[in-house]
């Protein structure tokens, strides 16, 4: 994200805001259309400053990216590395071999009464193992829609405040960015403002709905 283009936005809507105060000037009546569009361009100010801030404050998003991704290549050598060993060894994987024939016909020898003992209840807790299925929940097309009356509340008091204006900027915000990168510099430049804890389940919550939201 280049700094200095959202720096040049920044002062291009001041610029366009400050331009629709002059127009409308002592004007008793103003157009609701014009006050839809200034409100819209407060909303991207405020939005546009927060990211701005964030940038200038953090890290960039590839040192960031590249700290995610260390972790992973750390251990794709390491696999390599005993892959390498694998083949270099092969004395090693023939005493294994060994060590598993052995203790096959260990077992096979063992009394055919003990087998059964041991054969009953194996198969029993075989049978009454359940799968464990991972349920992915489902995309939303609106983070909005998809916040209930009672957790508009919740969200609002929780994580903005109390000031419900603020909610419905951050929200709207995250709902309308261009990907879940852009959503997540959002959301990282609100828990930063609001001093989030992301232990907090109204936190998490939020959370899981942006993934949601972009998935």
């Amino acid at each position: 994200m280049d700094k200095n283009k959202i720096r040049k936005e920044i002062a291009e809507l001041i610029n366009s805001i400050k331009q629709h105060s002059d127009d409308i000037g002592d004007k008793k009546h103003i157009p609701q259309l014009e006050l839809e569009l200034i409100l819209k361009k407060i909303a991207s100010l405020y939005e546009k400053s927060i990211v701005f801030n964030y940038l200038n404050s953090q890290k960039s998003i590839e040192n960031e990216i590249a700290k995610l991704i260390e972790p992973v290549v750390n251990i794709e050598e390491k696999i390599m590395l005993e892959i390498s060993k694998s083949k270099e060894e092969p004395v090693v994987q023939k005493k294994a071999e060994a060590e598993i024939q052995e203790i096959s016909t260990t077992i096979i020898e063992e009394p055919k009464e003990e087998l059964k003992t041991i054969e009953g209840p194996v198969q029993q807790a075989n049978t009454n193992t359940k799968p464990t299925v991972n349920i992915q929940k489902p995309s939303i097309a609106d983070i909005k829609s998809a916040i209930g009356i009672n957790d508009r509340f919740q969200f609002s008091n929780e994580l903005f405040q109390g000031n419900m204006q603020e909610y419905e900027i951050g929200i709207q915000q995250l709902n309308s960015s261009e990907n879940i990168d852009s959503a997540m510099v959002y959301f990282n430049s609100l828990k930063k403002l609001y001093n989030w804890d992301m232990k907090n389940e109204t936190v998490i919550r939020l959370l899981e709905l942006v993934e949601r939201r972009y998935s």
